[in-house]
């Protein structure tokens, strides 16, 4: 789509006429004095350069805004510290580059614009600074050395930090010569690890850009005074007070850091205080500003959302974009890898985009992939911002209701699953169930004396406590003060604390969603788990194997002839009912608890009966069911798990392989008539 729009709009036709002076580094490299030139070299080295060059009196520091986290393993406060470093003057002509630009956007030179033209241009000139090391004062007192820088001038390291309090602004300052100049004051906010957080577009979304057009970008960009999008000023300021002064907001843009300044203030007169991270990939080119807009944002921000994710992970976050970019495909796949992380997605959907170019980019179709096994209730596409407040307000009330179930969710406790170590058994459907939700918890399966806690539960002696009558069996989940057994009943626990069904409220809301899954997941566990597992205990659990073979075959050969085919029948039937919705799922066209367990149930099938398995697989009679099964082993957070060490192996549980039992349908003797 990308790509379209360049086409279509004529970019590379609008680019062969812009300035780009990083062509030029070679020569000016070649004039430098000897002393600068090992500078620069060196540069490569990045922050291992042993010989940083010093800030003077004719050089440019910018020192970029940042967010302070505490650091998972240690509990310290940390923070990255980036800082851009070049020279005020340049070898490259200002005057060819600003009348290249002006004469693409038609400006005469008695133009009052013509001024701002060639101060907004200036950073794309100026002559970069590598191998570069700034001096700062973090708060006043701390000593900082930020860099060296790399080649590109810029530097960017993980800064230890001394404590602060949850939302506090601690300002630091470069030490710079006088004459020296720049944005020589910088603000770290402090993050702790929970709350709420925003990350947000620029570009067409907090900022009209116009960025699918190459001549309203330059526009916008040099000579127009920025403007706020209509209505988003009044809905962040909504959003500030709604999640409190000390969430954590993040201005992610295409733009390149040579605009820092410019967006800079731009955001400090129109939104809350937060860290804008930019592209550092078109110094010196302002040709590269048009295709660091509009080439490879996808991937780009994905990638920037990874590092915000490292840095805060236990936040919940609210993501805004706008449809002139890749927004929506960006926030898609962040939530797909992250989906306890991300609670809204919010798409503007710009209305003028058939003036400019793709009308495509506002097509349903476009929504619908884009946010491909994202709940229907976390991402909105709106066009006025005045809707989105009550979005805002029904998450923010939704996520922080202080009833006493969901205020276990709120608070981060961790859940923990007591249950048998060395056999996935029935404990495999709440870890799917706890994985792809991104749950915190821990298992008995790998914890020393994990056995242990588990007698301990099912001990004849063990009356429970005050409030939670014990345990007659595992699996047994504690949340909090809450200890409940039985499987299904912790699905339909944790199903709606996992974002693991529909949301039950608001005007989409499905209110019964939940008991039709949960009928869904019964079945699948009556039929392909009870049943297999009686498969080889038909008589007595407290019997070995051994003493009840002849009546497991019998019951092995009813269940390949007439049980198996019966319940993979009936869920194909599922999966083709108009109740399933889109995509390969068992209902409402989203993925749920119910197909975790029916995945889990064949998964296990298979193991204990191969042959069958294969053979209904290659007959075609359930083509639905075995997607469903693929489609579960994709979804990253579940794929990841299958091939980690949690994931046990079959052994002696639920599913248990004998080769006797091993039928197909064929194998199964056919009734014959008696005599008489």
């Amino acid at each position: 789509m990308q790509q379209r729009t360049r086409k279509e709009r004529r970019f590379d036709e609008t680019e062969q006429d812009l300035p780009d002076f990083s062509g030029k580094l070679p020569a000016v490299t070649a004039a430098l004095s000897t002393k600068d030139k090992i500078y620069s070299a060196l540069s490569y080295l990045g922050l291992k350069n042993p010989i940083p060059r010093p800030i003077t009196a004719e050089d440019t520091v910018w020192l970029l805004d940042n967010t302070a986290y505490r650091n998972e393993k240690t509990g310290l406060w940390e923070a990255e510290y980036v800082a851009a470093m070049f020279s005020q003057h340049s070898s490259s002509a200002l005057v060819d580059a600003v009348a290249a630009i002006a004469d693409k956007i038609s400006l005469e030179e008695c133009d009052p614009a013509y001024k701002t033209l060639e101060e907004r241009l200036t950073p794309f000139v100026q002559d970069i600074k590598p191998g570069a090391q700034a001096k700062a004062l973090y708060g006043g007192k701390l000593p900082l050395k930020l860099g060296p820088g790399g080649h590109n001038g810029i530097s960017s390291e993980i800064k230890r930090l001394p404590g602060g309090d949850d939302g506090e602004l601690v300002p630091t300052f470069a030490r710079v010569p006088k004459g020296a100049n720049g944005v020589l004051e910088m603000r770290t906010f402090f993050a702790e690890a929970e709350g709420w957080g925003v990350i947000s577009d620029i570009d067409d979304t907090i900022k009209v850009t116009q960025t699918s057009d190459p001549i309203g970008i330059l526009r916008t960009t040099f000579i127009e005074a920025p403007q706020p999008t209509p209505g988003m000023p009044e809905l962040y300021k909504h959003i500030h007070a709604l999640i409190k002064p000390a969430s954590a907001w993040f201005y992610l843009s295409a733009s390149p850091y040579n605009l820092y300044p410019f967006l800079r203030d731009f955001r400090q007169n129109h939104y809350p205080h937060g860290t804008i991270i930019l592209r550092d990939s078109s110094w010196m080119s302002v040709r590269g500003l048009l295709t660091t807009l509009t080439l490879g944002t996808e991937d780009y921000k994905v990638d920037r959302m990874e590092k915000i994710h490292d840095w805060l992970p236990r936040r919940k976050m609210i993501c805004v974009g706008d449809s002139t970019q890749t927004d929506p495909e960006a926030y898609g796949e962040i939530y797909r890898r992250y989906p306890q992380w991300v609670k809204v997605i919010l798409i503007r959907k710009v209305e003028d985009i058939a003036a400019i170019g793709i009308e495509a980019k506002n097509e349903p179709e476009r929504f619908e992939e884009a946010f491909k096994d994202v709940p229907r209730d976390i991402w909105h596409v709106f066009s006025d911002a005045e809707t989105c407040g009550e979005i805002i307000e029904d998450v923010k009330s939704y996520r922080s209701s202080c009833t006493p179930q969901v205020s276990r969710f709120i608070c981060d406790v961790p859940y923990e699953l007591i249950y048998w170590p060395g056999i996935p058994g029935r404990g495999e459907f709440i870890r799917l169930a706890l994985e792809e939700g991104g749950a915190d918890y821990t298992d008995t399966a790998h914890t020393k004396n994990g056995v242990d806690q588990v007698l301990s539960e099912i001990d004849d002696e063990n009356v429970g406590d005050d409030s939670n009558p014990p345990p007659l069996a595992p699996p047994v989940l504690r949340h909090g003060d809450l200890l409940i057994s039985q499987t299904p009943n912790i699905l339909l626990y944790l199903g709606p604390r996992l974002g693991l069904v529909p949301r039950a409220d608001g005007d989409d809301g499905d209110p019964d969603a939940l008991y039709r899954i949960n009928a869904l997941a019964l079945t699948a566990l009556d039929g392909l788990s009870n049943e297999p597992h009686d498969c080889h205990h038909p008589i007595a659990v407290s019997l070995y194997y051994e003493d009840q073979k002849e009546e497991a075959l019998r019951r092995s050969q009813d269940f390949v002839k007439n049980q198996l085919p019966k319940f993979l029948g009936y869920f194909e039937r599922v999966l083709m009912g108009k109740a399933s919705g889109d995509g390969p799922w068992l209902y409402g066209g989203r993925l749920t608890y119910a197909d975790l367990v029916l995945f889990q149930a064949i998964d296990g099938v298979e193991f204990a009966f191969p042959k069958a398995m294969s053979a209904a697989q290659t007959s075609g009679k359930y083509v639905h069911v075995f997607q469903l099964c693929d489609a579960v082993k994709e979804r990253p957070r579940i794929k990841q798990y299958l091939a980690s060490k949690r994931r046990q192996s079959y052994s002696q549980g639920i599913y248990r392989y004998y080769p006797e039992l091993d039928l197909a349908e064929g194998d199964v003797p056919q009734p014959t008539i008696a005599k008489k």
